[in-house]
């Protein structure tokens, strides 16, 4: 009878706390990309450029984050161009730019991003995908990709 009251009681503490947890990380995945990609998150962030530039801009400069660059720590905010290019945002809010080709991108977490493809001589773009979906070509044209919560995120400023 004092197991079953104690389990009880464990399982009314667990059950809300789980439901109180954070909220779902999704991931969002770019592959062999050509373009523009633009993202603005809160999570994990890995990619490798193969020839163009990135912008990695810290929106909460005050945690323990700071993004890498070919596994270097750089300050709070980096902007690189050059070929063969890593980067990794271990986690906080933050804001990616990567403008070139032959790029791959894995984020996990939450938030959004302005994919904007240049096809190559064949057409090819590369491809995207959001969780387990699957891939499609990145688009030729802007567009906006959601991952994650989109509760969690705020909206951005628009600066003049």
């Amino acid at each position: 009878m004092r197991l079953a009251l104690v389990i009880v009681a464990v399982l009314a503490v667990a059950v809300p706390a789980t439901e109180a947890a954070a909220p779902p990380a999704e991931t969002l995945s770019i592959e062999g990309a050509r373009g523009v990609v633009t993202i603005r998150g809160n999570g994990i962030v890995i990619g490798r450029l193969e020839r163009g530039e990135i912008q990695v801009v810290d929106l909460s400069p005050t945690d323990q984050w700071s993004p890498r660059v070919n596994g270097v720590p750089r300050g709070k905010t980096v902007w690189t161009r050059g070929k063969d290019v890593n980067f990794y945002v271990p986690g906080g809010k933050y804001r990616l730019t990567v403008r070139g080709e032959g790029f791959s991108i894995s984020a996990r977490g939450q938030g959004y991003a302005v994919l904007d493809g240049n096809p190559d001589v064949n057409g090819a773009t590369g491809t995207y995908a959001v969780g387990d979906l699957e891939p499609v070509p990145v688009p030729q044209e802007a567009d906006r990709v959601v991952f994650g919560s989109p509760s969690a995120l705020k909206p951005a400023k628009v600066v003049p």
